[in-house]
């Protein structure tokens, strides 16, 4: 604040309140001095009395006013009490003698009271003496025929005396003020600067005093830290070298699942309708499924699946994984289903729902040691709910809710805000890495989902996770066909590393009709190419291979021969073929385990496939 600003407030301060007192002291004033009006004029007594009577309520009113106006219109308030009180008096001096009256005196003692009292700009006595004499000389000379005219100049020439010597002590006096205000503000200045250098100092001598014990505390926190970091970047590093095993293991897996699932379906085929085999056979074909499911949970376990974004149904994914989220978290753990959303079908990749599902139940296994009850739900999302728009949710009605309750031991509001943070975890050292809901999160917003949160400390926690709706069910997956497999005659370049693979590809393909171009590598492949002189149709290329992979040689064979067309086969990819792992579109892909049913169909889709 500025010296001019600081002495502007102290002067409205100290106006108020002499407004306020010189309110107070007027109104007394002038009720008291009805005693003289009885001596002096004893008719006129009770109409005087009525003048000062409503005077003085106006005053004791303008009192209260005082401290309730803002202070902009205390001048205001005060020119309309100082011009109720002249008035009044105005009306006394001409009830009683005119111009000879002496109730002049009560307008030189009005003037006194509000200039000589009331500390306040110079402008604004200068208003107030204008205003009495104004008042009290206009009525005169309006209404009146001045006699006695000695009498009324003297009486006048008095009235100017008083004002001008009273303007004059106020200029003075104002003055003389101000520079005391602009003193106080400079001792306040330096007080201030004082107590600045002081807590200055005494902070110095306090931070000199606490250096050591800081740098000590400073140096313990950072070796804790350190040690902390270098025990999550193992734990990281353990994780991610478990999860490249499980790709691996399920990559190879599907590699075997391949030669079993297509071997049986090839003997199956040849096999007369009513051989005793067959039962053999589709039981066989039946296990192997089932341990093509366990691969495929396991990938996404690793988060090496490409996203293939497709409608599915929530009530199907949560059932079907219900056997195996109810392994992971213990048979003495109950697993409550309830599958209440009418409206159901999300786009969304599938193995990727069922990882955030098998997080969030690891997670609320986790929080209840002592056992508990974990429910797994879908609902209707309310387009009226409060919490869900408070969360950003601009239409919750277009969405579906999945929600995870756990029985556990709920989290404080400070845990709460960090859950979703890479490497946060309350588990103790060893158990947990801090990824698993931060990877739910990533999963959630890839899919264009909301999550929410809600636990207390003893009392259990909710996920709620939103997934936008479809329009409907979309277009049903059509079954296997049955029947005689598609034949061909174009050429096939197959690139496959594993042997078994390979050649099983070959027993499937060649009988159709194709020509089968059968290598083990992409160098091996374009060696092929080069020396094959006829056209080759399509190359089916393992994606994930040593040396080059499937893409980059794809990439090769379209530049050497435009216009083939290629369909990948993989277990998984790696990113080799997606973006954001996400396939990218006009990619053909077939998963493995292969069948050989689905190979030879979907070789003849991508042939006829125009483009």
């Amino acid at each position: 604040m500025t010296k001019e600003a600081y002495i502007r407030k102290r002067l409205d301060d100290n106006f108020q309140l002499w407004c306020g007192r010189a309110s107070l002291w007027g109104c007394f004033l002038f009720l008291s001095l009805g005693v003289l009006d009885y001596l002096a004029t004893p008719e006129n007594f009770f109409l005087f009395l009525r003048y000062r009577a409503v005077v003085s309520l106006f005053l004791l009113a303008g009192y209260f006013f005082t401290w309730r106006l803002p202070k902009a219109y205390l001048s205001m308030l005060a020119y309309a009490m100082v011009a109720s009180a002249a008035i009044a008096i105005e009306l006394m001096i001409l009830n009683f003698g005119g111009h000879e009256s002496p109730y002049y005196v009560g307008m030189i003692l009005l003037g006194i009271s509000v200039v000589g009292f009331i500390p306040a700009r110079f402008s604004f006595h200068i208003i107030i003496a204008i205003m009495i004499y104004t008042i009290y000389l206009f009525p005169i000379l309006i209404i009146e025929t001045i006699t006695g005219h000695r009498d009324f100049v003297i009486a006048n020439a008095f009235m100017v005396l008083i004002f001008s010597t009273m303007l004059l002590m106020r200029y003075m006096s104002g003055n003389a003020l101000a520079a005391e205000l602009g003193l106080q503000y400079d001792l306040e200045q330096y007080r201030e600067r004082l107590e600045m250098v002081v807590e200055e100092r005494t902070a110095e001598l306090r931070h000199a005093v606490k250096d050591l014990k800081k740098e000590i505390v400073e140096r313990q926190r950072a070796e804790a830290e350190r040690k902390l970091l270098q025990a999550q970047l193992l734990q990281a590093q353990k994780m991610e070298s478990i999860g490249r095993l499980a790709g691996g293991v399920a990559h190879d897996f599907n590699n075997i699942l391949t030669a079993i699932l297509s071997y049986a379906e090839l003997s199956l085929m040849k096999l007369p309708e009513h051989d005793p085999l067959r039962g053999h056979l589709i039981s066989i074909q039946e296990a192997s499924e089932k341990a093509a499911t366990l691969t495929h949970q396991l990938l996404a376990f690793s988060r090496r699946q490409v996203l293939e974004m497709k409608v599915v149904d929530l009530n199907d994914v949560i059932r079907g994984l219900a056997k195996m989220l109810t392994r992971m978290i213990g048979e003495d753990m109950p697993l409550e289903l309830r599958t209440g959303a009418t409206a159901s079908f999300v786009r969304a990749d599938e193995g990727q729902i069922e990882q955030v599902l098998m997080n969030l139940a690891v997670n609320a296994r986790d929080a209840m040691p002592s056992g508990g009850r974990l429910v797994i739900e879908t609902a209707d999302a309310n387009p009226d709910d409060a919490v869900l728009k408070s969360q950003g949710v601009a239409d919750p009605g277009q969405y579906v809710m999945l929600s995870v309750t756990d029985s556990g031991a709920g989290m404080s509001a400070e845990v709460r805000e960090r859950i979703f943070e890479p490497f946060f975890t309350t588990k103790e050292l060893g158990r947990g890495t801090g990824l698993g809901l931060a990877t739910v999160y990533g999963i959630v917003k890839q899919h264009g989902g909301h999550i929410i949160v809600d636990s207390e400390p003893g009392k259990g926690t909710i996920f709620r996770i939103l997934l936008p709706l479809t329009a409907g069910p979309g277009p049903q997956q059509a079954a296997e066909p049955s029947g005689p497999l598609p034949e061909g005659t174009e050429t096939l370049l197959v690139v496959e590393d594993d042997e078994l693979v390979r050649g099983l590809i070959d027993e499937v393909l060649a009988p159709l009709g194709y020509r089968v171009l059968t290598t083990a590598s992409g160098d091996d492949a374009l060696k092929a190419s080069d020396s094959f002189p006829g056209h080759v149709d399509l190359l089916l290329t393992d994606v994930v291979m040593p040396g080059m992979n499937g893409r980059q040689l794809a990439e090769v064979m379209r530049t050497r021969r435009p216009g083939i067309k290629v369909l990948f086969m993989s277990g998984y990819t790696q990113d080799a073929l997606s973006t954001q792992g996400i396939l990218e579109p006009g990619v053909a892909l077939i998963h493995k385990p292969l069948r050989a049913g689905t190979l030879a169909r979907q070789i003849r889709q991508v042939l006829d496939s125009v483009g």
